[in-house]
């Protein structure tokens, strides 16, 4: 946030949320036992490896380009070819329907202070494979939906079932990652 008086309020409370002394002695003990460490990471590494794989093949499948992940936890896809216009609005008319009709919470690049319209951060590490898997589906077929038809005409009727058939196809793959 960047109201100063919700700020100010917080920082009394953080006092009341500190990590207690037994905790603080359990984690410096688990952080000392490197094989436990290094197989930690190594897993964690491969499980978001795993899952930028399905975001970034589903974002080529889409034709949105993006900026290929190095390391961290989301990826940072440029949406601008199908907005309603070129515009901070358009973005946010965008990101209201992708919450409204698939569903699906990316984060608009305005709120993250860029200054082109389109730009949305996609978090990958934060839902299990199977689910991505679905909410990419949703993102995908909604965007094939926008692709087809003027945006003036867009309704519910035409955008009601990205959620129903993301999810019988979504479904049907995430058996066969489980």
């Amino acid at each position: 946030t960047q109201n100063d008086l919700l700020l100010q309020a917080l920082a009394n409370l953080n006092i009341f949320s500190g990590v207690p002394h037994p905790m603080q002695m359990i984690t410096a003990e688990i952080l000392l036992d490197d094989a436990f460490v290094d197989s930690f990471l190594g897993e964690s590494r491969s499980h978001l490896l795993y899952s930028y794989g399905i975001c970034a093949r589903k974002l080529d499948e889409m034709v949105i380009p993006y900026i290929p992940a190095e390391a961290g936890l989301f990826v940072y896809a440029d949406f601008s070819s199908i907005l309603p216009s070129n515009t901070f609005e358009g973005e946010d008319k965008f990101a209201a329907l992708v919450q409204e009709f698939a569903r699906v919470v990316m984060t608009p690049g305005q709120s993250l202070r860029d200054r082109k319209p389109g730009m949305f951060r996609i978090c990958y590490a934060w839902v299990s494979p199977a689910v991505l898997e679905i909410a990419m589906d949703r993102l995908s077929c909604l965007v094939a939906k926008i692709r087809k038809i003027d945006w003036d005409d867009l309704d519910a009727r035409f955008l009601g079932d990205v959620v129903k058939f993301s999810h019988t196809h979504g479904l049907k793959r995430s058996k066969r990652l489980l």
